[in-house]
């Protein structure tokens, strides 16, 4: 069993937090068949269902017989060599269609996935509306969860170092870092990092009842494999974790699977090419946080996050971060603050 690592869910004790721990291999993406190999009108059907089951509030008796009868034909389709795409600790998941994928409970058939008596539930659909976020079922009848589909193609990128378990990253994982992923980071629009920031902004505002406790959630940004890249975007594939504190995601909560995930060991490499990314990741990060108005600060990071970001991204980093927080404070609007901090890096 993995320990969760999130710092968040260490320093508030939180217990028996139930996480799927769903990994992809970094080169599965090699593996899998991005053909249509279920059948286009088969596809279209099971898509055209599960919009108009999402969209339902509350779902009809007539719409759960008629998805229930729709998944029990089509997962003989749905489970197939040509589907699989990869598998977790209690699951497999295969693809349906570029937006749909079906995740299916390990142990189970096209047979037996689905009971007769089984009923089809619409989780929150708060999470399903964020468009950054693919770790929560749209939809789950039986041993079958229905889940956005985040890599409708094989251009993808997990963020940082691919899952090693607990080990420290190796070389090759570092290489791996340092030429394949900073570049592909540091390359991608501001209007990818902005729709991150406003993504995790509007993730601080869904607050639910949790026994009597108020909780917010948060992504496990310390275990890789949890936010990847695809079609020019940052996605979280990970269920995430509740938290009992409020606006808990921050700067940090992109900072942190971005560039500062590595030890300091790991991040020693300074050529100029690899400061020149990093830095340019850290610019568009503090833009995007500044344009959402995403906190600047958080108690829960890495105890080196801050000589990290001084290290080997610019001595000024975190002293910039907290210039931002000065000018928040004196009113100071946010066209204003960004103007500053796109000066700040012309040099």
């Amino acid at each position: 069993m993995q320990i969760n690592s999130n710092p968040i869910i260490q320093t508030i004790s939180i217990n028996n937090i139930n996480k799927s721990n769903t990994h992809i291999d970094k080169n599965a993406s090699s593996s899998i068949k991005f053909g249509a190999a279920i059948p286009k009108d088969v596809s279209k059907l099971l898509d055209e269902q599960i919009y108009k089951a999402m969209d339902s509030n509350p779902l009809n008796i007539v719409q759960n017989v008629k998805f229930h009868s729709l998944i029990n034909k089509t997962l003989p389709l749905i489970m197939t060599p040509e589907n699989f795409l990869n598998k977790g600790r209690e699951s497999k998941v295969y693809r349906i269609s570029d937006n749909f994928v079906a995740k299916i409970k390990r142990g189970t058939t096209s047979k037996n996935a689905v009971h007769p008596y089984n009923v089809m539930t619409v989780p929150d659909k708060r999470f399903n509306r964020l468009p950054f976020y693919y770790g929560e079922p749209v939809l789950r009848v039986g041993n079958v969860e229905i889940l956005k589909n985040a890599t409708p193609s094989k251009d993808f990128r997990f963020c940082g170092t691919p899952y090693r378990g607990a080990s420290i990253p190796s070389r090759e994982d570092i290489e791996l870092y340092n030429k394949e992923y900073l570049p592909l980071c540091s390359s991608l629009p501001q209007k990818s990092y902005d729709d991150f920031a406003f993504g995790l902004k509007e993730l601080n505002g869904i607050r639910k009842l949790s026994g009597c406790k108020l909780v917010s959630y948060v992504p496990d940004i310390m275990n890789p494999n949890n936010i990847l890249i695809s079609e020019g975007q940052f996605k979280i594939v990970d269920k995430l974790d509740k938290v009992p504190l409020k606006n808990p995601n921050s700067i940090y909560t992109m900072l942190e699977p971005l560039i500062l995930r590595l030890s300091p060991e790991a991040t020693a490499d300074k050529s100029v090419m690899l400061f020149d990314h990093r830095r340019n990741i850290f610019k568009k990060t503090l833009i995007a946080a500044e344009k959402a108005e995403l906190p600047l600060e958080s108690s829960i990071k890495y105890p080196y996050s801050d000589y990290v970001l001084n290290d080997i991204v610019d001595s000024n980093a975190v002293s910039l971060v907290e210039k931002m927080k000065e000018l928040r404070e004196d009113g100071i609007s946010k066209e204003d603050r960004v103007s500053l901090i796109n000066k700040v890096f012309e040099y």
